[in-house]
C-alpha cells in the first residue's frame, strides 16, 4: 500500500465517522502503525487538508477539503445551468459552442457542443477536460481580462509564451495593453491567433459575488465569422454569458 492510498484512506475514514479522531482510532481501525498514521498526518496538515482540533489530539478534515467540494460543486451547478444556454447559441450561430471553468490560473472546457455535422468540422471542436491556452484563446483571454492587474502580470511573467501563428501575441506588455481592451469590450476574439482560419469569441461567466468563474465561447472557421459580423456575434455571446451569470446569481 503507498503512501497516496494510505492517506486517502486516513481521509475518507475522517470524512464517513464525520468526527474528529485521534491516531490510536486511526492506527487501529486501518491496521496502520501509529508512526506511520503521524507521518501522513503531518503531510495532510502542511496542505491543510486536515486540521489538529484544538487543545486536543484529535484531527477533522482542513479547509482544503471544503475548497475542493466547492470548486467541484460550483462547476457542476455551473455545467447544468449553462447546458441549455450552450444549445441555443450553438443552434442560433451553427457554431461549436463551449463552456469552460477558471481553475487554479487554467482554463479547462467542461461543457462542448457540436452543431450538425453538415455545419461544422472535427478540428473546431473543443475536447472536454481540455486545458485551454492563456495567451491566444479568446475564453482564456477574457477570463484572464477578469483578473486583478497584479494577478495578470504574475500569470503571463511566469513563463514565455509559445506563438502558434503570425498572430499569436507572446509579448507580456502588448498581451496586458490587449487584456485591458478586452476588458472594456466585454468580450474577447481569438483572431487566428492559436490556428492559422480559425477564430473564436468568448464572454466571461460571473458568480453570485461577480467574480469571473468561467467563460461561454463560440468558434468557427474564419470565413464564417467576418469582421462585419463579429460586432452581432460578441453580443450574441457576451448576452449568453450575462444570462448564465444571472442564473448563478450575478446582478449587475
Amino acid at each position: 500500500m503507498n503512501s497516496i492510498k494510505k492517506a486517502l484512506e486516513i481521509l475518507n475514514y475522517i470524512s464517513s465517522v464525520k468526527r474528529s479522531v485521534g491516531v490510536p482510532e486511526l492506527s487501529k481501525n486501518l491496521h496502520l502503525p501509529k508512526s506511520t498514521v503521524y507521518r501522513i498526518l503531518d503531510s495532510l496538515l502542511d496542505y491543510s487538508l486536515v486540521d489538529k482540533v484544538e487543545n486536543t489530539s484529535k484531527y477533522r478534515l482542513g479547509l482544503q477539503v471544503l475548497k475542493y467540494s466547492n470548486s467541484f460543486c460550483n462547476s457542476f451547478n455551473l455545467n447544468q445551468i449553462a447546458k441549455p444556454i450552450l444549445k441555443k447559441v450553438c443552434t442560433e450561430t451553427k457554431l461549436n459552442t463551449y463552456l469552460s471553468i477558471w481553475n487554479n490560473n487554467r482554463n479547462i472546457c467542461i461543457d462542448s457542443i457540436r452543431p450538425s455535422l453538415e455545419f461544422t468540422d472535427i478540428q473546431l471542436f473543443v475536447e472536454i477536460g481540455n486545458e485551454i491556452p492563456l495567451h491566444c484563446a479568446a475564453s482564456s483571454k477574457v477570463i484572464l481580462a477578469s483578473q486583478l492587474l497584479e494577478d495578470i502580470k504574475k500569470i503571463i511573467y511566469r513563463e514565455p509564451f509559445l506563438r502558434y501563428t503570425r498572430n499569436t501575441i507572446v509579448e507580456p506588455k502588448k498581451l496586458i495593453e490587449h487584456l485591458m481592451e478586452i476588458k472594456k469590450k466585454g468580450f474577447s476574439i481569438c483572431d487566428e491567433e492559436h490556428h492559422e482560419g480559425i477564430k473564436a469569441i468568448a464572454a466571461p461567466i460571473k458568480n453570485i459575488e461577480g467574480k469571473t468563474i468561467g467563460s461561454i465561447a463560440i468558434v468557427g472557421f474564419a470565413q464564417s465569422m467576418l469582421s462585419n459580423n463579429l460586432r452581432k456575434l460578441g453580443n450574441l455571446v457576451m448576452n449568453s454569458a450575462k444570462e448564465i451569470s444571472k442564473e448563478l446569481g450575478y446582478d449587475e
